[in-house]
This record gives C-alpha cells, sequence and structure tokens, in this order.
C-alpha cells in the first residue's frame, strides 16, 4: 500500500492513537514504511523499518489483521505498538519476549501551564553530551529514555533545567510534524537525586507551550501503566488517558519460522 492519501484517511479515524504513524507520512520517514492492509478490510499494519528490530503498528478489526500477517511474518523479531486485543492474533505467529502495559495520553484543551523558571532553557545538539550524561543516570535502574537519537534535539522540542551549570531534568519529543498536526512527547527524565520537586512538570510544560505555539492539534505522549507519579504529573498538565496499548518484543515462532523459510 503507498497512497499516501488513502493511508492518512485511515489514520484520521483515531488521530490520537494513530499520532506515530500520521507522522511517519512526512518526508524522510514515509521511505522506511511498508504498509499492509487486507482486501477489502479497514484494519492496517504498519512496520516501521528506520529502526531494528522494526517497529509494528496496528489498528482496526483483529480479525482482518489476521489475514495480512503472512505479509510481514517473515520479520525474525518486531518490537510491538498495539492494542491488547492484537495479541491473541500475533500470538499465531510470535512470542511475545517482553510486554509493557502503556497508557496513550491525549492533551486537552485544559493544558495547564507551570510557572516558567529561569533556569529552563531550549536545548539543541549542542548540548547533546549534557542530555546523554543525564539519561546515564537511569542505566542502573533501566530507565533510561528509550529510542533518544542525538538527532531529535535539532529535529524536535526540548527543554532542559539547569543546577549549578548540570542538567538534571529533560523533556522532549519523539516526533515534531507540523504539516500532520500531530507530536509527541516523549524523553522525559529528571536525575534521581532531584525528583519530587515537580522539575519533570516544569520542563513537560515547556515543551508542551511550545507546541501550542506552534498550533500542533494533536499532541500525545505514553507512559507506563505502573507509573503513578508520572500519570498524575501529566494529568495534571492536561493530559488524558486516551487508550491502553502495549509495547514490547516479539520473535517469530520458530515452527512458524522453519515453515516460512522452507517456502
Amino acid at each position: 500500500m503507498h497512497d499516501i492519501c488513502a493511508i492518512r484517511g485511515l489514520l484520521e479515524v483515531d488521530r490520537a492513537w494513530a499520532a506515530y504513524p500520521l507522522g511517519d507520512l512526512a518526508p524522510g520517514f514515509f521511505d522506511h514504511c511498508s504498509w499492509f492492509q487486507p482486501q477489502g478490510g479497514s484494519a492496517l499494519a504498519l512496520l516501521y523499518r528506520a529502526v531494528n528490530p522494526p517497529v509494528l503498528f496496528a489498528q482496526g478489526n483483529p480479525e482482518s489483521l489476521a489475514t495480512i500477517l503472512n505479509d510481514f511474518s517473515t520479520e525474525p523479531a518486531i518490537y510491538l505498538h498495539v492494542r491488547p486485543e492484537m495479541l491473541p492474533v500475533l500470538a499465531m505467529r510470535y512470542r511475545i519476549v517482553e510486554l509493557r502495559r502503556m497508557w496513550r495520553m491525549v492533551l486537552g484543551r485544559n493544558a495547564q501551564r507551570v510557572a516558567p523558571s529561569s533556569d529552563v532553557a531550549r536545548l539543541s545538539s549542542s548540548q547533546q553530551s549534557a542530555v546523554e550524561q543525564l539519561y546515564s543516570d537511569g542505566d542502573g535502574s533501566a530507565e533510561r529514555p528509550d529510542f533518544f537519537f542525538p538527532s531529535m534535539l535539532d529535529e524536535g522540542v526540548f527543554y532542559g533545567l539547569w543546577e549549578d551549570g548540570q542538567l538534571v531534568a529533560v523533556a522532549g519529543t519523539h516526533l515534531v510534524v507540523p504539516r500532520e498536526d500531530v507530536a509527541a512527547v516523549g524523553n522525559v527524565y529528571t536525575r534521581r537525586d532531584r525528583r519530587r520537586l515537580g522539575l519533570a512538570a516544569t520542563v513537560t510544560s515547556a515543551v508542551i507551550e511550545e507546541l501550542l505555539r506552534m498550533r500542533i492539534r494533536t499532541i500525545v505522549l505514553n507512559v507506563n501503566q505502573s507509573n503513578a507519579s508520572a500519570i498524575h504529573v501529566y494529568e495534571r498538565l492536561g493530559f488524558t488517558r486516551h487508550c491502553s496499548y502495549c509495547e514490547g518484543l516479539a520473535e517469530r515462532l520458530a515452527a512458524y519460522s522453519a515453515r516460512s523459510d522452507s517456502e
């Protein structure tokens, strides 16, 4: 499937859930996409191949998705970005190695502003080393942000809070695509010894403010359902829970792998 207008039309049915694939319609992203749609069905699947393993996004009827599994099930592993009802269908071909239950949250009209701080500043690639040093604080506790790439500092919106010349809190984005009117807040991290002081809310609010200034219509974020403190912060800033979904690694079943390789 290659018709961008047709793909966009399907994704627009649920912009908050489809924010990432909507962003992938933009130049520079679309070339990494493989789109699949069953004959006469409303389901849609995307394999985003710019990362390894590729990310699987899916929407629509799970039974319809089952009919297109053969189109992408030659992948030895995929990273899931799917609603829970898709898991039984995927289990026909893949073994779920790890899984995180997540909330997709979307910014409502009641976004709350946090008082600005003179220590909060826009970040760019010139502060890459400081950002990576802060994120490394989470290595020991497996809290380092997923899917951060240095290019995001210039391509997206990042703000940091400095104390005594050190970066102690950062909030940024996973994607910002004005032409599709979508943005995804992410890569939020506060140094472990500076938590519970409202720093995450301060830097995240700065990111939101800039995205609103850009007139981005759909602003989303992802949060682990077990992270009650982060959920509270995001709800206070005006985000609401849109839907539950699952992230995690899935590996092709050995039996199916042998069958596919022989075909």
